[in-house]
């Protein structure tokens, strides 16, 4: 076995960048006081929308009871209208009834006029009563009955006069009752009617104005949480930029240093490369299970070190493929570059690693890799800026393939 000197995809990036200039440069990250701030904001619009909520909450529990009360006095009041429509129909027969009922008064008035005429002439005509009795008895306002009635009919008429009259009585008091039954029963189921009809309309407005409160509520409820999401945008865009800068000043140390040691001439890191046959990699199945999770972290964007779920690094990316294929690799590109049999590039399968270097006669300065898709393509995490992507193999500084050790 020899030694072989290899450099990650980091440090020879920032080796062959240029020197990005004292950190004084760029503007400062965001204070650690000024996320605490914007998580204090974040907490306070969360608490205004859970406040928002309750209260669209209530407002809709409102909404539906009144539109149960609705449904309830809807009903109500088409009973009423039905019994209203029921007691029109009864009032029409009442009133034929009625109208019968005063006939027969009409008639039995009539028959106790004409027995009081008889007994009038069968006792001497007007010599016998008087001129003047017979005119008020003819002229009474109230008829012969009020007349009769002051004569006490009981002496004057026999007992057909009396069958007679007890038989008009009798037709008056049956009208009066069909016409005093007739008017309450429409007076009533009038009345219900109109309560149900005041009743409906009230419950109606009181729906209405519950629906207005309850879009007024759940617009309160949208605006408080568009508010919630912008603050904890602001909060997610504070962190990052902090960490970004923070990345950066590490790796603008990192790339003095590293100008430093290869100004000194001093070596970079080393390695032991086993002695790897190559029948030792990883099975066509593993392979397959770490590019298809790969393909499943398509459009995250890199970071510095990244190693997910939200963001990856080139190494990072490659080192949690294949955990999930159940390799473990380490997160460098110099190590992943001795982690399994090296492959030739005509006999690639999907899920080998596939390294760049500056210069491709020395693999100590590999400083990226990717993870073969097939079909000439690969996943992987670029550069500060990109997105994991599908890009192609064959591009500068292709140096070799690794399928990792199982």
């Amino acid at each position: 076995m020899r030694s072989k000197r290899v450099i990650g995809c980091a440090i020879v990036a920032l080796l062959v960048l240029p020197d990005p200039g004292p950190a004084s440069a760029n503007p400062g990250p965001p204070t650690a006081a000024e996320i605490g701030a914007a998580a204090g904001h974040v907490s306070q619009r969360q608490a205004q929308l859970g406040n928002s909520r309750k209260r669209l909450s209530a407002a809709d529990a409102e909404l539906a009871r009144l539109q149960t009360q609705a449904e309830v006095l809807t009903e109500h009041y088409d009973e009423a209208v039905v019994n209203e429509q029921r007691a029109q129909a009864g009032y029409q027969v009442t009133l034929a009834r009625l109208a019968s009922a005063e006939q027969a008064q009409r008639s039995s008035r009539q028959r106790v006029a004409g027995l009081a005429a008889e007994e009038f002439e069968s006792s001497g005509g007007l010599g016998a009563v008087g001129v003047g009795a017979a005119s008020a008895m003819v002229g009474d306002t109230h008829g012969p009955d009020a007349y009769l009635s002051g004569l006490s009919l009981g002496q004057l008429l026999a007992q057909d006069g009396t069958d007679t009259l007890a038989a008009k009585q009798a037709n008056d008091v049956v009208a009066n009752v069909f016409r005093t039954q007739a008017h309450n029963l429409l007076a009533a189921r009038q009345a219900d009617l109109r309560a149900a009809s005041y009743l409906k309309l009230a419950i109606q407005a009181a729906v209405a104005r519950q629906q207005a409160f309850v879009r007024a509520d759940r617009d309160a409820a949208n605006r408080a949480a568009a508010a919630l999401a912008t603050a904890q945008s602001h909060e997610a865009a504070l962190r990052a930029a902090r960490q970004a800068a923070l990345a950066a000043a590490a790796a603008r140390q990192a790339a003095a240093a590293a100008r430093q040691a290869a100004v000194a001439g001093g070596p970079s890191v080393s390695v032991e490369a086993p002695a790897w046959s190559s029948a030792s990699g990883a099975s066509a199945t593993q392979g397959d299970v770490a590019a298809n999770w790969a393909l499943g972290q398509l459009g995250k964007p890199y970071l510095w070190g990244g190693t997910g779920p939200g963001a990856y690094d080139c190494s990072g990316l490659t080192m949690m493929a294949w955990a999930h294929a159940g390799v473990q690799l380490l997160h460098w590109t110099g190590y992943q570059w001795i982690e399994g049999p090296h492959i030739p590039l005509g006999e690639l399968q999907r899920g080998d690693l596939v390294f760049y270097a500056t210069d491709t006669s020395d693999p100590a300065t590999i400083h990226h890799v990717g993870i073969y898709i097939g079909d000439g393509t690969m996943v992987d995490a670029p550069y500060t800026g990109a997105f994991v992507r599908v890009d192609s193999i064959y591009r500068p500084g292709l140096i070799g393939a690794v399928r990792p050790a199982g």
